[in-house]
């Protein structure tokens, strides 16, 4: 039936224009519906009765397998063997050498649940061409941000989240101090001197730092990070929608939290003030900074220091005798991160342009590079890779994060290029996008063979996904893990909306930039920048990057170069409302 919310049902009889839908072979009659809004998958003279039946239990398709209709149907059109639409029957031939009732049943709830790559029209499926599919993904990627971007006196989202989850939310702050299960088992870690690092702005704190010293000389590295299962019911409304959100997203203007700001930014943030409760991860390193020991626990951790970047910067260059943790962390982490560039890790040290809101006009934010920055990020990819190694021992299904390395570019070609930007760009290049899947494999950008996100379980879903995984495993909740057959159409579902929200905030950017250059115009000068690689040779349009701004950004080139050549970049023509900019580079 074509209503808001596709469903199979069997006809049990028909009038002109009506027929009644019964929900089994058997079943009483429910209701009379229009034709118009029925589509018919089979009937009772081409199939049995029991093959109907059980095709009322049909679940729709995974989006990676309906994908390879859309591939087919493309092929069969470059070949002229397909020229407008085709029948349910003909289409699932293209997934099922010899569809049932059942997969055919699939293939319609996939069609009628929302997707993309093809239309229903009078009971014909039409495919969508590749120029129809991006107008029409960009036209819904503006629309989600229009409707984010709503008014910018409102910093959080919260009145889009259900009037359930907001009521669960409150509830549970209320209910946070109180004793919960399985607390009276968690490990004290409150007597470890913990950091807490992040921007000013940041209001959801997921991790922590710390060092533990022994007698025998071996360090401890403590990564701390927010346990929100102690709140948060597996399959419970919050869980749902924050599953259905994917992450946070962190807009010019705003956060749009993946939970309630009241609950992310409250009871379950690591904020200094009282214990907290967290798991961490204790990992131990050889001389060679290789990982030789871990131990994943549940614990009450207690904030010592909630340190700003610039804070930590300036603790770990003067490194005091009585606070000497942070610098001590520090170098253990560095060392840590010059054996991932030893295992081919792609390191990018350089400044970046990000845009931010100020009284509602956007102004340019450049984050400078820092060894704190540098030092919680190789923290969070230590305990990543610490956790992806225990659950690959232990076999168990985890989003692992992978990533294969394809260089178009051999070493020597590569060595030849300056060193920097310009390599990065050339090194970027080579590399494949990155993807979750639900058995372990080498993160070639991270010099890593296995890795999973696991240190930002408030913003981020397959982050408390991997928690999630750990706890069933070792009974801590009452839940199975799940198998690997059953965590995989998860993470493609969570890829896919991943991807949607990195679009989101790069939509949001551009609007920005686009904003401030046209502000800009009465005094815009040629900024200076460098020519980093080739976009289409043959219109000669180059990705460039603009120093004095820190942003890559595409643009023609009027003077012969290459990678490497620095520039004079002039703004041609910038115009928000058509959403156009045009960069023209000369030789500077």
């Amino acid at each position: 039936m074509n209503t808001r919310t596709p469903r199979l049902a069997i006809i049990a009889d028909a009038r002109p224009g009506k027929v009644l839908l019964a929900n089994s072979i058997s079943a009483k009659s429910s209701k009379w519906y229009p034709l118009r809004d029925i589509f018919l998958i089979g009937s009772s003279q081409e199939y049995s009765s029991e093959l109907l039946s059980d095709a009322l239990s049909a679940i729709p398709l995974v989006s990676s397998i309906f994908s390879i209709a859309w591939i087919e149907s493309q092929r069969l059109i470059d070949r002229k063997l397909l020229d407008g639409g085709i029948y349910l029957l003909a289409f699932a031939k293209l997934l099922f050498a010899k569809p049932t009732p059942t997969d055919l049943a699939a293939c319609w709830l996939s069609l009628a649940n929302k997707q993309d790559l093809f239309r229903i029209r009078q009971n014909k499926i039409f495919v969508r061409s590749q120029p129809e599919l991006q107008q029409l993904r960009q036209a819904r990627r503006r629309q989600q941000l229009a409707i984010l971007i709503k008014s910018e006196s409102e910093v959080f989202e919260a009145e889009q989240f259900p009037a359930e989850c907001l009521a669960e939310a409150d509830r549970l702050v209320l209910s946070a101090s109180e004793s919960q299960p399985g607390d009276s088992a968690r490990i004290d870690l409150s007597h470890l001197r913990s950091f807490s690092i992040d921007d000013p702005c940041t209001v959801e704190i997921d991790d922590a730092i710390s060092i533990e010293h022994s007698a025998d000389g071996i360090h401890k590295i403590w990564i701390h990070v927010a346990d929100p299962h102690r709140l948060i019911q597996p399959g419970g409304c919050l869980d749902l929608e924050a599953q259905r959100r994917a992450s946070s997203i962190y807009l010019s203007h705003r956060l749009v939290p993946m939970f309630p700001i009241g609950l992310g930014s409250g009871p379950l943030s690591l904020s200094p003030g009282s214990k907290k409760a967290a798991i961490s991860v204790a990992i131990c390193l050889d001389q060679n900074s290789c990982i030789v020991g871990i131990d994943i626990v549940r614990s009450w951790v207690q904030i010592t220091y909630a340190l700003s970047y610039s804070d930590a910067d300036e603790l770990i260059e003067l490194a005091p005798p009585q606070d000497a943790d942070l610098a001590e962390i520090n170098a253990l982490l560095l060392n840590r991160r010059l054996w991932r560039q030893a295992q081919g890790a792609l390191l990018m040290d350089q400044p970046e342009g990000r845009f931010i809101r100020m009284d509602g006009r956007p102004q340019l934010e450049i984050t400078e590079p820092g060894c704190s920055r540098a030092m919680v990020a190789e923290a969070m990819l230590l305990a990543g890779a610490a956790v992806a190694n225990w659950a690959k021992e232990h076999q168990l299904a985890m989003p692992f994060r992978c990533q294969a390395g394809n260089q178009s570019l051999t070493p020597d070609q590569l060595i030849e290029l300056p060193a920097g930007a310009v390599r990065w760009a050339h090194q970027r290049l080579g590399l494949g996008r990155s993807r979750l899947q639900s058995e372990a494999a080498a993160h070639q950008a991270l010099g890593l063979s296995a890795y999973l996100q696991w240190t930002s379980p408030i913003r981020r879903y397959n982050d408390l996904l991997a928690h999630r995984q750990w706890l069933t495993h070792q009974n801590l909740i009452e839940a199975e893990p799940l198998a690997k057959e059953l965590i995989s159409p998860l993470l493609d579902k969570l890829e896919q909306q991943s991807r949607e929200v990195g679009q989101i905030s790069k939509e949001d950017q551009r609007c920005c930039l686009l904003e401030w250059l046209e502000s800009l115009k009465p005094k815009l000068i040629a900024q200076e920048g460098v020519m980093l690689r080739w976009l289409r040779e043959d219109q000669n349009l180059a990705l460039v990057r603009i120093e004095p701004w820190a942003l890559e950004l595409p643009a023609r080139l009027r003077d012969p170069a290459g990678p490497g050549d620095l520039l004079k970049i002039h703004v041609q023509e910038v115009d928000p409302a058509r959403d156009i900019l045009h960069l023209k580079a000369t030789i500077g």
